[in-house]
């Protein structure tokens, strides 16, 4: 199954807590305790569901999770060319 390219991050960090059976709560205490960020279980769910998030937000979500490893699959990661109103790529 391919996903677009701004939901990849999305899907990694969910993928991560479902293989190591941690919920949006839990998440959140480890975020805090770790890195001092503040979020309730809605607005995780919120920020993960909107997709666009930092770079860095992805990362500490990662560290938290002990995910040392990445894999970025680029066969599962659909690119879209966008294009503006006159066909030229944005």
């Amino acid at each position: 199954m391919k996903y677009e390219i701004t939901s990849y991050a999305s899907k990694k960090i969910r993928s991560e807590m479902l293989e190591k059976g941690v919920q949006s709560k839990e998440i959140c205490k480890l975020l805090l305790d770790t890195f001092d960020v503040k979020l309730n279980e809605q607005s995780f769910n919120n920020k993960i569901s909107r997709t666009t998030f930092s770079a860095t937000f992805f990362f500490q979500c990662m560290y938290v999770l002990e995910t040392w490893l990445i894999n970025f699959d680029r066969n599962n990661i659909a690119v879209t060319n966008k294009e503006n109103d006159n066909g030229t790529r944005k």
